[in-house]
């Protein structure tokens, strides 16, 4: 396999990526996303063949990498457009089914996303009253903007196949590798029964996801090139500030994003870029809080937390606090760490932050119920960490994969 040319610019240069273990840490992370639905229908049992079979795959990717390489880099174009015409045609057929509350029995997440978005069209707030139609919206006000367009072409579940198609570009660009982008994108589609779920239904987490992830790609790529111009420098945060802003959670990635650019640009760059994506967390958010601050349902949505509280009081709040904890753990090592890559530092440290919750919530329900309890995945929570985990543990997964950027540390 013939490594391509290092890209020539001043703060992103090309290093090849050690050969680890880290496409086996990446499986793991894939597999975890649909351990709560595989439980629902399969059992404990069924997890462990699960898991195993996620394992196997990734595996045989990696170990047949170079027809995969020969194939998908050959005819990358063709691939992909085979792959997003399978998807168009598998929304087509299945969404009305799935919609109308079939086999899965579906899901609010697009309905309350129309709702809120045409709302705020209207020029009303977009927080409304639970109704049948759909129940307390937990998304804040970023993400409810990113949707607008596409519920102004008819369903916000549209934005699920223009933000796929954005990540596997973004992968192509990061890793300068057509075949690896296109793993990236195919495995967790193919062996996660949450993501499945989620597009069939038409939610967000796909995209919410995604777009968290390629803006913040896009700010550190910029910060870390002493010649970008302040524009891009002002539209990168904007970016960022919008996509964290859409799930409470997601604002606690906001410290791990200071933490790099102090290690790539210097502790003034840190703050500055850290003060306008906190300044357009804000300014979009607050406002809506201040309208109707009992009506501001995205509190609610910790309650999700607080499933465990009747049996342990203090449960939620140590969930809370932990995630809270872990986010300043990972930004205090990502500014003291000098990894090969800082933006490959970045994604892992956002990976085991949106990972926090997830993981005390199984931990205590598997507690109390005195067995291995994954039913809090049921609601496909883990795609909110799963493309930062792509990106972060990605390049190790092919045999030979080429390469991935390298912001530069500021000295």
């Amino acid at each position: 396999m013939i490594d391509p040319p290092a890209i020539q610019t001043a703060s992103i240069p090309v290093t090849l990526m050690p050969q680890s273990k880290g496409w086996g840490i990446l499986a793991l992370l894939i597999a975890f996303t649909g351990l709560g639905l595989v439980q629902k229908f399969t059992g404990l049992v069924g997890c462990l063949v699960y898991l195993a079979a996620v394992l196997a795959l990734c595996y045989a990717v990696r170990k047949f990498h170079l027809i995969w390489v020969y194939k998908c880099g050959s005819h990358f174009n063709v691939l992909a457009g085979v792959m997003f015409a399978g998807l168009v045609i598998c929304f087509g057929v299945v969404y009305p089914i799935e919609d109308g509350k079939g086999p899965l029995k579906s899901s609010d997440r697009d309905d309350g996303l129309n709702l809120a978005a045409t709302r705020m069209m209207e020029g009303n707030t977009p927080y409304y009253p639970p109704s049948p139609e759909a129940g307390p919206l937990s998304l804040l006000p970023g993400s409810i903007i990113l949707a607008s367009p596409f519920v102004a072409l008819g369903n916000s579940a549209y934005q699920n196949f223009f933000w796929l198609a954005v990540f596997l570009g973004a992968a192509v660009w990061f890793f300068k590798d057509k075949a690896l982008a296109l793993a990236l994108l195919a495995v967790p589609l193919a062996a996660s029964p949450a993501m499945q779920h989620e597009f069939i239904s038409g939610g967000d987490l796909i995209a919410n996801g995604i777009f968290v992830a390629v803006f913040a790609l896009a700010a550190l790529t910029v910060w870390s090139n002493p010649d970008a111009s302040a524009w891009s420098r002002w539209l990168t945060c904007l970016l960022l500030g919008v996509g964290l802003a859409s799930r409470a959670n997601f604002i606690l990635l906001a410290p791990l994003f200071g933490a790099v650019v102090w290690q790539i640009s210097g502790p003034r760059n840190a703050l500055i870029a850290t003060s306008l994506v906190g300044l357009v967390i804000l300014i979009i958010t607050v406002p809506f809080y201040l309208h109707d601050p009992a009506g501001f349902t995205p509190f609610l949505s910790r309650h999700k937390l607080s499933s465990a509280d009747s049996a342990l009081p203090w449960a939620g709040k140590a969930m809370i606090g932990a995630t809270v904890l872990a986010s300043l753990l990972c930004a205090g090592w990502l500014m003291r760490k000098r990894t090969v890559s800082p933006i490959i530092g970045f994604f892992r440290g956002c990976t085991l932050v949106t990972l926090t919750p997830m993981l005390c919530t199984i931990l205590t329900t598997s507690w109390i119920s005195g067995h291995v309890d994954f039913s809090f995945l049921r609601d496909r929570f883990g795609l909110m960490f799963v493309f930062f985990a792509l990106f972060g543990w990605g390049g190790q997964w092919l045999e030979g994969a080429r390469s991935v950027p390298r912001a530069r540390t500021a000295m």
